[in-house]
């Protein structure tokens, strides 16, 4: 028999009152022009990460919830990445976390990631023997020589007895069980430069050897106090981990769990009761998120599939959605989609469209003057070559203030 999660209550929220709720949420994560962040350390650890799979993702999610452009540019500081580590994790996906979180969310998807790279390995003919010389000769370059792309370790460790399938299997090894963290030695979003180092000499704090139940428990509360509520299709689909994972993990919370019925979807879906009551305490003006330019791939509309009624509403899934899936650049307001944006790259500038419903000129007026403001911010992460300029920018930034 399937264990479901336990809970305190039930609640039949009626449509109103949850978009009210959904916009709640987004403020709590830094969508509105009142509560913003100032740092890339605070927005990743209240958005449960950054998706990291294309490179202009992080920066326009930074932008979306940061005090200024300064906390996107500081992406690229040192300090950033000394306190955020990008690594593949919840639906075997690029995400960028803060160190505990990172721990987790390595940990709790581990198995899946790993499994892919020994089949692989098995594919390639490679013999447990070989896959452990490749990875101490990496480990030993990286030691030796510092961070460095796949293109040098393979020119270095290539021979007689090594072709260049097996160092490239033996990193993607070495870094799925965390061993070798990622590093993009960028100044700019639009451009990558792909390393990688010791995980232990980078971060030494940092747990990759969690355990994984444990990992999982806490990735599955982090969750839910975060995207609460959600189905638990919902959850496994960002997550990438089984339902009965993520209802355990569910049931060890300390926390009490209800059970919230919506227009969104008809599966029930969960949050914690303590958030419920925190909402339903809260003003009018603490419900409202205004209108955000959400990055391609944001973090808050991946968090759920079964439920994205909640911000599509009428509205086709290829509204939202590309071809394959992805979540495109989206304008929300007060959580609900109002339209798409896009980078032209030969004009440096944020083009735009609305749905049907919105096209008030205050409303398209407003939207000009957002795209205006993203344009100008975009081009100040735009890959110019000019250190000295992001490094001035970021002097404006405290990592460690907030405005919350």
């Amino acid at each position: 028999m399937a264990v479901v999660p336990e809970c305190t209550g039930s609640h039949t929220i009626p449509k109103p009152e949850a978009e009210r709720l959904w916009s709640w949420l987004l403020r709590r994560q830094g969508l509105c022009d009142d509560l913003k962040y100032a740092s890339v350390v605070e927005i990743a650890h209240a958005s449960l990460g950054l998706h990291a799979a294309r490179l202009p993702t992080p920066f326009a999610t930074v932008l979306a919830r940061g005090t200024s452009p300064a906390v996107a540019l500081s992406l690229f500081s040192s300090s950033t990445a000394d306190n955020v580590v990008t690594l593949r994790c919840m639906r075997k996906t690029l995400h960028s976390l803060p160190l505990p979180l990172a721990a987790a969310a390595h940990a709790a998807t581990l198995h899946f990631r790993e499994r892919d790279a020994l089949r692989s390995i098995a594919n390639h003919g490679m013999s447990a023997r070989t896959v452990t010389r490749v990875t101490t000769a990496i480990i030993d370059l990286v030691e030796q020589c510092g961070p460095l792309n796949h293109r040098a370790m393979e020119a270095r460790l290539t021979d007689s007895r090594t072709d260049t399938v097996s160092v490239r299997l033996a990193l993607k090894l070495a870094w799925e069980r965390g061993v070798l963290t990622y590093l993009n030695r960028t100044n700019c979003w639009n451009r990558e430069h792909r390393r990688f180092g010791l995980t232990g000499r980078l971060h030494p704090g940092l747990d990759m050897a969690m355990d994984r139940h444990r990992a999982t428990t806490e990735l599955v509360i982090e969750y839910f106090d975060r995207y609460g509520p959600a189905s638990l299709r919902d959850a496994a689909w960002w997550s990438g981990l089984s339902r009965s994972a993520i209802t355990a993990a569910m049931n060890e919370s300390a926390r009490d769990f209800v059970m919230v019925h919506t227009s969104w979807c008809e599966s029930p879906m969960y949050m914690y009761r303590d958030r419920l009551e925190e909402f339903r305490s809260d003003s009018a003006e603490q419900r409202s998120s205004g209108i955000s330019f959400l990055a391609h791939e944001d973090v808050a509309l991946k968090a759920y599939f079964e439920s994205r009624r909640r911000y599509l509403g009428d509205l086709p899934p290829r509204t939202a959605f590309n071809q394959i899936g992805e979540v495109l650049p989206t304008v929300i307001i007060d959580g609900q989609l109002a339209g798409t944006w896009k980078w032209d790259t030969g004009k440096k500038a944020v083009g735009w469209s609305l749905v049907s419903s919105c096209r008030s000129t205050v409303l398209r007026r407003e939207i000009r003057h957002r795209a205006h403001t993203l344009t100008e911010a975009l081009r100040l992460g735009w890959g110019t070559g000019d250190r000295k300029k992001v490094t001035t920018a970021q002097q404006e930034v405290t990592p460690t203030s907030s405005s919350r």
